[in-house]
């Protein structure tokens, strides 16, 4: 029990800095096309409020997203293979990410083509995070020695 909590704890830790890391990669991305544009770079403090941005929806996002497609993957895989897991993490995490994005988009009327554009966007940023979230979560119920009480012996 011990081991699966802790599990999680590092895997949220670990996913919620692999959203923090995209958010920079993703700034570095925007600065290098707006240097080669030759447009507006967005001023000196882009690129920390893009990240402190990242750092936040990652706040919510681990409880409503990672979390459960972590838990998902662990219960389909039973024996506890990585593969597995990381598999069926990725389609439930992919599924939520599609769907919250879907009702923002809905709820402040993004033209059809721009919220499914939006969609792709999500799905593809949430799997790093996610499969950084099982590996971790994985490892640490790897290390984590199991201990059986003595009522079981």
């Amino acid at each position: 029990m011990i081991g699966n909590i802790t599990g999680h704890l590092a895997g949220a830790a670990a996913a919620w800095a692999a959203f923090v890391v995209e958010g920079a990669v993703f700034y570095v991305g925007l600065l290098v096309y707006a240097m080669v544009a030759d447009t507006g770079t967005g001023g000196p403090l882009a690129g920390p409020l893009l990240v402190l941005l990242a750092g936040v929806l990652g706040v919510g996002l681990v409880p409503l997203l990672f979390v459960p497609a972590s838990i998902a993957g662990q219960v389909a895989a039973k024996n506890g293979r990585l593969l597995v897991k990381l598999l069926i993490a990725l389609a439930v995490a992919a599924v939520l990410a599609a769907i919250y994005v879907a009702v923002v988009a809905v709820a402040t009327d993004v033209p059809i083509a721009d919220a499914v554009l939006a969609c792709l966007g999500g799905v593809v940023a949430v799997l790093i995070p996610t499969a950084v979230y099982v590996s971790a979560a994985h490892g640490v119920l790897k290390i984590m020695p199991v201990r059986r009480s003595s009522a079981s012996i």
